[in-house]
């Protein structure tokens, strides 16, 4: 104990100070690399906050108005600060006027005890209460990240759960002056300046795993999707489907591969921007169209869409083509406030015991005789079933293209 209570005070808060300056830093040239990251900037902004607040409360440690009332309210600012950015990293709508009333509310406090001094019980339950309360909202924010960046957002909640056990034991103490000897006292001091520098940094940290998780995430995104449509690509799509396949090898499956007629001429006469309006047009007529959740909707390359539906019958794969079409042709895309009207031609396939990449090279040809034969039309053709080695066809669904 006699070496952590012989710690110099204004050694550490001269530590404190230059590690809250490094992360705020480090925090600003990590948002100028990426721009895109709103929550990255505000947090930088945050350990800045952060940074100046115990600036001011160390240069002055009287408890006149700049360390009471200044401190204080950059410290306020800090923590709302963190709310909002991760709010806004986990997609969390957090209008700033309930953190300023928090604020507000807690500076006027601080004002109030400047003017009717309180006891130092009183004084210490107020500003450990302040501290567990933004604690306890931002854990409750993170504690509902979704499933993908779940991990980093588990770890920063535990910092915070940290925090409050911290200010817990704290409150303990100073409701119960009596246990409290000069040693103790000292001790508390120096473990404050201490748990201060750790729990900056592992919030550091615990935001630096948020934001790399997101970045990982979005790049898995970003290889998987369509950035026009919103859709599944090609390779995500046969991905998806090897599970489902395998899961139902007996069952009858379809596949519905859409094409959009005379689209080059769409684009000569709209430009390129009315035939993305176009296909964006038609994706969400697709996805408003009817067709079961269990489908997997793609871009298959340009103006070809792909929509495979596990167990479901020829007839049934039939209608809905049918049904999907009318619907495209009753449904003129809109640019520039005029309407561009277009159709669609439909493949489809079916098959028993057969893999995806039969279905698809079989609706392919029957999206070819469509085509061949008038345009705006459905054609249906039958898959022959996969030679079953073992589960080999099935295996290899996956890695089809």
């Amino acid at each position: 104990m006699d070496g952590v209570t012989g710690l110099d005070v204004h050694t550490l808060g001269i530590i404190g100070l230059a590690v809250g300056i490094a992360i705020a830093l480090s925090f600003s040239l990590m948002s100028l690399v990426l721009r895109g990251m709103a929550a990255l900037h505000v947090w930088a902004a945050a350990f800045w906050l952060l940074t100046f607040a115990g600036l001011a409360q160390g240069y002055d440690e009287n408890g006149s108005f700049l360390s009471a009332i200044i401190g204080s309210a950059l410290i306020a600012l800090a923590n709302a600060a963190m709310l909002v950015g991760i709010a806004m990293h986990l997609g969390h709508r957090l209008p700033w006027r309930w953190p300023t009333l928090v604020i507000g509310v807690f500076l006027l406090i601080q004002v109030a005890f400047m003017a009717w001094p309180p006891s130092q019980p009183l004084e210490s339950a107020v500003f450990g209460l302040k501290s567990i309360l933004w604690d306890t909202w931002m854990i409750v924010l993170l504690m509902r990240a979704p499933r993908e960046i779940r991990a980093g957002s588990l770890f920063t909640a535990l910092v915070f759960s940290i925090d409050i056990l911290f200010y817990l034991a704290r409150g303990l103490i100073s409701i119960y002056p009596e246990i409290e000897t000069p040693e103790l006292a000292s001790l508390l001091t120096t473990s404050n300046y201490l748990f201060g520098i750790l729990c900056t940094f592992l919030l550091s940290t615990g935001f630096t795993l948020m934001l790399s998780q997101r970045l990982v995430h979005d790049l898995r995104v970003a290889a998987d999707v369509d950035g026009l449509t919103g859709l599944l690509n090609r390779t995500a799509l046969l991905k998806a489907a090897a599970p489902v396949f395998q899961a139902n090898r007996d069952q009858t499956h379809a596949v519905l591969l859409f094409d959009l007629d005379h689209f080059k001429a769409i684009n000569d006469r709209w430009g390129h921007a009315g035939g993305d309006a176009v296909l964006k047009h038609f994706t969400r007529t697709l996805r408003e169209g009817g067709i079961p959740r269990r489908a997997l909707l793609s871009r298959y390359g340009g103006e070809e869409f792909l929509l495979l539906l596990p167990c479901t019958s020829a007839n049934v794969a039939v209608a809905l083509a049918e049904s999907l079409r009318a619907l495209v042709e009753s449904s003129p895309a809109t640019y520039g406030g005029e309407p561009i009207l277009f159709t669609t031609s439909v493949g489809v396939a079916t098959g028993t015991g057969t893999h995806i990449q039969s279905l698809i090279d079989t609706a392919d040809t029957a999206l070819y005789q469509a085509k061949r034969t008038g345009r705006d039309r459905v054609e249906a053709m039958v898959s022959e079933p996969a030679v079953k080695q073992g589960n080999t066809a099935f295996a290899t669904a996956g890695v089809a293209d």
